[in-house]
């Protein structure tokens, strides 16, 4: 679907709408991306499908940083996202560093050869994206409910979704911007809920998924 989108998009490059599918389709691909980075990092032992961590790391601030290129708001985004990644003590893999530097050397770069201009605006959405993803974070790790209402809302991460949606209503960002937000999330939790299956573990992870370094 990623793929598609992003072809799509690339057809027509100066049509807005069509531009709006190359968002999409990059989002999801960064939905995957990022989790299944996530999952060699933290779950699979196996060293020859370890080695992944490296394109992904290169390939997900690569990825952003265009689109930071095309939509200034994903800058704000993006760096309050990972400060309060940072906060809640879960940027702890130099992969993750790694990352972040290089988006943020790839922004700089292209900030300071103008060919982007940040906005006042961005420096708004900053701290209420650090805000959103440090409660989700901290939520989703620690925070324990009898109520399912409670243990829902924390483990699909609400607060950063809601303050997005918040962000468009007054003019922060537009709502194909929501939109990709949407598509990055709901392909993360995709990637999460599948590697649940037994039958999708032994197709692309056999059995030596949790068994040690090979």
């Amino acid at each position: 679907m990623g793929i598609g989108c992003i072809s799509l998009g690339f057809s027509y490059p100066k049509n807005i709408v069509f531009h709006g599918f190359t968002i999409v389709g990059i989002c999801v691909l960064l939905g995957v991306a990022v989790k299944t980075m996530d999952q060699l990092i933290d779950e699979i032992k196996v060293k020859s499908y370890r080695l992944w961590i490296v394109p992904l790391a290169i390939f997900i601030p690569t990825s952003m940083a265009y689109l930071a290129l095309t939509e200034e708001p994903v800058i704000g985004m993006v760096l309050g996202t990972v400060i309060g990644i940072l906060i809640a003590g879960k940027l702890d893999h130099p992969a993750y560093v790694i990352s972040v530097i290089l988006f943020i050397t790839l922004v700089s770069i292209a900030f300071v050869l103008h060919i982007i201009n940040i906005e006042v605006t961005t420096f708004y959405i900053i701290p209420v994206a650090a805000a959103g993803s440090f409660l989700d974070e901290f939520g989703h790790e620690r925070w324990k409910s009898n109520k399912k209402s409670i243990t829902f809302i924390f483990k699909h991460r609400f607060f950063l979704k809601t303050f997005a949606f918040f962000g468009v209503i007054i003019g922060f960002a537009q709502p194909i911007h929501f939109i990709g937000f949407l598509c990055f999330d709901i392909f993360y939790d995709l990637v999460d809920t599948a590697s649940r299956y037994d039958a999708v573990r032994k197709k692309f992870v056999p059995s030596e998924f949790l068994t040690g370094v090979k």
